[in-house]
């Protein structure tokens, strides 16, 4: 068995693959819950759900980095 020396990824490579990844599953959930909220009014205990997924898609939105020129 061969190991690598060095990581295909640097850290701030993987952190930003991992927040992108997490991005983009959380907002597939939260259209879901979003759509069964709408479909099926009431849903009490799914509020809380969509709330915390909003959250989590707000945190890990993509930004774009200033330009230092």
């Amino acid at each position: 068995m061969v190991r690598r020396k060095k990581s295909v990824m640097d850290k701030d490579d993987a952190r930003r693959f991992a927040i992108a990844i997490v991005h983009e599953e959380t907002s597939k959930l939260l259209k879901i819950i979003d759509e069964i909220c709408r479909r099926y009014p009431p849903n009490d205990d799914l509020h809380f759900v969509r709330y915390l997924l909003r959250m989590i898609v707000i945190e890990t939105k993509p930004t774009v980095p200033p330009n230092d020129t």
